[in-house]
């Protein structure tokens, strides 16, 4: 959708500027240090008290005591964090391995489970109550189907 919007260009950047010029028809490189203070940093620091980011718009608005940073919205961690954060929540939502590396443009899956698939304390925790609930479920059985003897082992006394 974003290529045919811009004219569905076939060279030049994939986030161009609208300026063009001879040698960029399709228009310069967008600016990342743009985006993020344009964009990203407006959008994230808001106050908390009437929802405006801190500026101009909060500067107009007469009703709001003074700017106070909404805690409740993360703080920007750079565009690497963006990208760890994006592979790391499509994980979560079930979506395979392959795929995460092929929206973040990896060559190898072994980078994007490495380096950009990241497990919070939730999770772990989630894991493990979800394995105990298994355990518990199930009845011993041996590699063969029969019913095996109770080991007497309980939970509290696994490591």
């Amino acid at each position: 959708m974003h290529r045919l919007k811009s004219g569905n260009p076939i060279t030049g950047p994939i986030f161009a500027t609208s300026v063009r010029s001879a040698e960029c028809p399709n228009g310069t490189p967008l600016s990342l240090h743009n985006v993020v203070n344009r964009q990203i940093l407006p959008t994230l620091d808001r106050c908390s008290h009437c929802g405006l980011s801190e500026g101009i718009p909060h500067l107009k608005a007469k009703e709001c005591p003074g700017y106070e940073r909404d805690q409740r919205i993360p703080e920007w961690q750079g565009f690497h964090a963006a990208r760890r954060g994006l592979g790391s929540n499509l994980y979560r939502l079930g979506v395979h391995e392959l795929v995460i590396q092929k929206i973040l443009r990896h060559s190898n899956v072994s980078t994007t489970t490495s380096y950009y698939i990241k497990s919070t304390a939730s999770d772990v925790t989630e894991a493990m109550q979800k394995f105990a609930e298994n355990l518990e479920g199930q009845k011993h059985r041996d590699s063969d189907g029969t019913s095996k003897q109770d080991s007497g082992a309980t939970p509290e006394l696994v490591n």
